[in-house]
C-alpha cells in the first residue's frame, strides 16, 4: 500500500475500520469532517475529540486520543488518504500547513468535546 494507506493502517484504522465503522467511533464515509476544510480535520487529529456526533443521521460516540505525537508528514499524509478515500478529495494537505495549524491549536485552549 502507498505510505497514506499505511500511516491510516497504523494509526487509525484499529477504531474506524475501513471507514464504514459500526463500532462506537463515527464512520468516516459521509463524515461533515471530510468535507470541511482540511484545519478541521487535522485540529481532531491533534487534539482528538469526545463526545457524540451524528452523521448521516446514525449517532456516535466515543473518545478519539489526540494523536499530536505523529509528526507533519504523517498527519498530511493521513489526511489525504482519508479525504480522498472517504470523502470528496480536496486541496493537498502539506506538512508544512499541518504545521502551522498545528502551531495554531497549540496556542489555542481546548473546547468542550476536544
Amino acid at each position: 500500500p502507498a505510505p497514506s494507506a499505511e500511516q491510516y493502517e497504523a494509526n487509525c484504522a484499529v477504531c474506524h475500520l475501513d471507514g464504514n465503522s459500526t463500532a462506537p467511533t463515527p464512520s468516516l464515509i459521509g463524515s461533515p469532517v471530510l468535507a470541511a476544510p482540511p484545519q478541521q480535520l487535522i485540529r481532531i487529529i491533534l487534539r482528538g475529540q469526545s463526545g457524540v456526533s451524528l452523521i448521516d443521521g446514525k449517532v456516535a460516540g466515543g473518545i478519539m486520543p489526540a494523536q499530536d505525537s505523529l509528526t507533519d508528514e504523517e498527519i498530511a499524509e493521513i489526511s489525504n488518504y482519508v479525504r480522498a478515500t472517504f470523502g470528496k478529495g480536496g486541496e493537498p494537505v502539506t506538512p508544512e500547513f499541518v504545521a502551522k495549524i498545528r502551531a495554531e491549536t497549540e496556542e489555542t485552549p481546548k473546547r468542550n468535546g476536544e
